[in-house]
């Protein structure tokens, strides 16, 4: 498929200058109230619309805590809460980004909603992680101010955020998405191809299916998997990319190695079977106190912190958030 790289000509994405921008997030769940949080962080003043009231009161919670710890307390007044979309000044927003569960069709019908309530200069994004942003976007008007705008968690820690050009995405809506990200202090990872995962998922995923083959032959256990990826080639992610790693090593013995291993690498198309039969027990992870592992519903909120803490003193040795490595 083409890439529609046309100008839009008259319409202009930029911010006026007599105000901090404002940004509204649809959905409330654990990545929607984490982003909401990034970009609170980040000096934009943000509308945040979860109409199920227990994520209300857990998005909150979690924003005062971690606000708090991160001694930016004051950051909590550019965060406003609503049960309802009618609530919201659409006409401030110069940006949108839905958070809702990954179905095609749920956000298909949100983004139409929102549309003609924004301003016709604003951007309109979605943080899917799986969908073509073509697919997304395709009720939406106007869909060369539609991007995919993609945040992992926590995403008030984690830089790279992927801004993905759909079927009709301007230059305009990329460069706009592209400065925001950069002025917020991430890395933004522009990619000019709509194809489902995008490059982040599409690269832990090639790596999850071999894990969990891995797993359902017996090979390995989940334990020694985890120590593997932890303190072998894990190890040095945050210092330098893969790509470069591999000219460090040398690309001989990678391409001879490649040749021997790449027929045997697993390629079903179908999730793993002990994923499968995780999920359909009802053991889902942490939220459940189950997944691959125990986990124990007294220790994981503090264990979780400790994460995030860790994740945070990582990122204060970043310093050259424009290169792929640190040295």
């Amino acid at each position: 498929m083409a890439s529609n790289k046309k100008k839009t000509g008259n319409r202009k994405t930029s911010t006026p200058a007599a105000r901090p921008p404002h940004a509204v997030v649809i959905g409330a769940g654990r990545m929607g109230a984490d982003i909401a949080l990034a970009f609170a962080l980040g000096g934009w003043h943000c509308d945040v619309v979860e109409t199920d009231q227990g994520a209300r009161e857990r998005a909150s919670s979690h924003w005062r805590q971690d606000l708090k710890r991160l001694r930016a307390s004051r950051a909590i007044s550019l965060l406003q809460m609503h049960a309802e979309a009618e609530k919201v000044n659409w006409k401030q927003a110069d940006l949108a980004i839905e958070c809702v569960f990954e179905d095609l069709q749920m956000k298909r019908k949100l983004l139409k909603s929102i549309e003609p309530r924004m301003r016709r200069d604003a951007i309109i994004a979605t943080n899917t992680s799986s969908l073509r942003i073509t697919d997304v976007a395709s009720a939406l008007k106007d869909a060369s101010r539609a991007a995919g705008l993609h945040f992992s968690v926590p995403s008030h820690v984690m830089l790279a955020v992927e801004i993905t050009r759909g079927g009709r995405t301007s230059d305009d809506t990329m460069k706009q998405l592209t400065s925001w990200m950069t002025d917020m202090g991430k890395v933004p990872i522009v990619i000019n191809r709509d194809v489902p995962g995008m490059v982040i998922n599409r690269i832990q995923h090639a790596m999850y299916r071999e894990i969990y083959h891995l797993i359902d032959e017996g090979i390995a256990t989940v334990e020694t998997i985890d120590l593997a990826v932890r303190f072998g080639f894990g190890f040095r992610y945050s210092i330098l990319g893969p790509i470069v790693s591999r000219d460090i090593h040398g690309l001989p013995i990678h391409l001879a190695v490649s040749e021997q291993i790449y027929p045997t690498l697993h390629n079903g198309k179908v999730p793993s079977k002990k994923l499968r039969q995780l999920v359909k027990s009802g053991h889902h992870g942490v939220r459940t106190g189950r997944g691959f592992y125990q986990w124990d519903p007294k220790t994981i909120g503090s264990r979780l912190t400790h994460f995030t803490e860790l994740l945070e003193d990582t990122l204060k040795r970043v310093k050259r958030r424009d290169q792929p490595t640190e040295f």
